[in-house]
């Protein structure tokens, strides 16, 4: 009798330290409030901003096309040489003032998960970007998520965004009419943000991985 309460104790133990080993550890964000420039603020920033590399990367060069163009609008606007200046040009397309201005305006929040991850959303209400953000003491690090994640893309492959944005636009068909011009933007402008090596490692992320910051 005694040896079977034993094995039962010892069962019991061995059940409870498979279960705390698989359970995925929860990450803490910082509050989303403003705070210190703080290492775990600076962390969390750049944990954010690998996550959700790809959506700014799409609304930054979206945001560059003419609002209601037609089809000879845009091939003139992609003909010139101002979507590969823009791109080319990290530090000025990654203005934080710019960057919350367009995602204040199209109400895109940085939301976080108790996992550790994050995605750009859509609000109801209209999100809380710091339009200067360079204070130690005044910091808003979703703020700095979006625009490390907008520097870090286009620092490094702004040239090729560029190239595969043109490409697929050129290589896909549209009606003429300024709605199906519209849709054919967005999808050339999704496929050219996939060339962008930080949009391809969160796509990986967003599939499964970890980040080890």
């Amino acid at each position: 009798m005694g040896s079977c309460r034993g094995f039962g104790f010892l069962l019991t133990v061995v059940v409870l330290a498979v279960v705390r080993t698989d359970a995925a550890p929860a990450y803490k964000w910082p509050e989303a409030g403003m705070g210190q420039r703080t290492s775990d603020r600076l962390s969390a920033g750049k944990r954010a901003a690998k996550y959700i590399a790809c959506g700014v990367c799409e609304e930054r060069v979206l945001s560059l096309f003419p609002g209601e163009g037609d089809a000879d609008m845009i091939a003139r606007f992609l003909e010139g040489e101002s979507l590969t200046e823009s791109l080319g040009d990290a530090k000025g397309l990654c203005g934080m003032r710019d960057l919350a201005k367009l995602f204040k305006g199209r109400r895109i929040e940085v939301e976080t998960k108790p996992d550790g991850s994050a995605l750009l959303s859509s609000s109801s209400t209209i999100p809380f970007y710091e339009e200067i953000n360079t204070s130690d003491l005044v910091f808003h690090w979703k703020s700095f998520a979006l625009q490390h994640a907008c520097t870090e893309l286009f620092r490094k492959d702004g040239d090729e965004v560029a190239q595969g944005v043109v490409k697929a636009y050129h290589a896909s068909t549209g009606g003429g009419m300024p709605v199906e011009e519209r849709k054919r933007v967005v999808e050339a402008v999704k496929a050219g943000c996939r060339m962008a090596r930080t949009c391809k490692a969160a796509a990986k992320l967003a599939g499964g991985g970890e980040t080890s910051c």
